[in-house]
């Protein structure tokens, strides 16, 4: 930018999202943050998200407006409604930045489109992208890349993703990884969530639990938990609890695996995910795609291991196979394979767990944090207020 520098007082940000799942979990963090640094913060998305998204968001509030991406309509549909409904936001809230967290590359075309005709600054933030280039409409893209935007990914993948998306030069996009906040190490508390979390399924103080933690979708892997659920129990006798809320509940829902004292339980979205991470033995990231999941992270915080295909882990690059049980492929077999060597020898496990620990420690939630301020501060507005660690 060119001129005086200003201080960054109102930030508005635009939620695109039809879901509450990590990417808005990412960018309540964020916004906590900012206003802690005394930034005027105003969130706006879609008015059935409001509820789910005022605990995430609080102390700031969270305002209904039409501006999420809605998979029934067409693209240039979407993309007209966003653009009116951000520019009226701008008008009447003028503020010096806008936030833009993209759960998909393409969702906030007609936000970037209004963006792009007030010319306000903005810092778009994306947590994933597909493998193939997504073909989006040009007539769209074009109006979109005039917004004076500063962008960044969740890590490398993603980022080269969104370049080749949006033809953007290559490392246009920066990557700053996610971090989490690391609790301090509490074995009673442990002990209590793995006698309470079993007693509450009618298990024995000591049956072996796994855990799935994520949308019930494709792109997670999550069909194929009925038949992981099975073979665990045959092979190792273990529960699998999934927790979250998805389009495959139903289908999960009504396989037998989810019978009552069934291997597979449903537990749908839940506030104490990092208790249950406590509970259990093992987490199992059976992903086809991924940004960089936040509840890797939230498990290598709290030492619970981790079993992940490589697509899961994509984010950490050579670093996987030091942190977690790494799977080729979605094979049930192997995936379980893994859990029986964890479950055989907790003690050599040990190493990948402290490194994982370790990992999510060095690169927590301030580390994150404060690189976000960095690309606010020198990218996009000029002058952020400092934050406190």
């Amino acid at each position: 930018m060119t001129g005086p520098v200003r201080r960054l007082r109102r930030l508005l940000v635009l939620l695109p999202s039809a879901g509450i799942g990590g990417a808005e979990m990412h960018t309540a963090t964020l916004v906590r943050a900012l206003a802690a640094a005394g930034v005027d913060i105003t969130v706006a998305a879609e008015a059935g998200l409001r509820e789910g998204l005022a605990p995430l968001f609080a102390p700031v509030a969270v305002e209904a407006a039409p501006v999420g991406w809605r998979e029934a309509e067409g693209p240039a549909a979407n993309a007209g409604r966003q653009s009116a409904a951000a520019a009226a936001l701008l008008a009447r809230l003028r503020p010096d930045a806008v936030l833009l967290p993209l759960p998909w590359p393409g969702h906030g075309l007609g936000l970037q489109a209004a963006l792009a005709t007030a010319r306000t600054p903005g810092l778009a933030i994306i947590h994933l992208a597909p493998i193939e280039p997504e073909v989006l409409p040009s007539a769209l893209v074009q109006p979109a890349l005039a917004a004076p935007l500063t962008w960044v990914a969740v890590s490398a993948p993603v980022a080269r993703r969104v370049e080749a998306v949006f033809g953007l030069a290559r490392g246009r996009v920066t990557v700053v990884p996610n971090g989490v906040a690391v609790p301090p190490e509490d074995p009673a508390r442990r002990l209590a969530e793995r006698r309470a979390r079993r007693t509450a399924l009618g298990l024995g103080p000591d049956a072996p639990l796994v855990l799935f933690a994520g949308r019930l979708e494709d792109k997670k892997g999550a069909e194929l938990l009925p038949a992981l659920a099975d073979h665990l129990r045959t092979v190792l006798g273990a529960t699998l609890v999934a927790l979250g809320e998805g389009p495959l509940m139903p289908r999960l829902a009504g396989h037998p695996a989810a019978r009552p004292e069934g291997p597979l339980r449903l537990r749908g979205a839940v506030p104490d995910v990092a208790d249950w991470l406590l509970a259990a033995d093992a987490l199992v990231l059976p992903s086809r795609l991924e940004g960089f999941p936040l509840v890797f992270l939230e498990a290598a915080a709290r030492r619970c291991p981790v079993v992940a295909t490589e697509a899961a882990l994509e984010c950490l690059g050579s670093l996987a196979k030091c942190f977690a049980w790494m799977s080729k492929s979605q094979s049930i077999l192997d995936l379980t394979l893994h859990f029986s060597v964890i479950f055989k020898d907790i003690e050599a496990a040990g190493s990948r767990v402290e490194a994982a620990h370790a990992y999510a420690e060095q690169y927590g939630v301030d580390w994150m944090l404060d690189r976000y301020f960095v690309q606010l501060r020198g990218g996009l507005i000029g002058d952020v207020p400092v934050r406190d660690s």
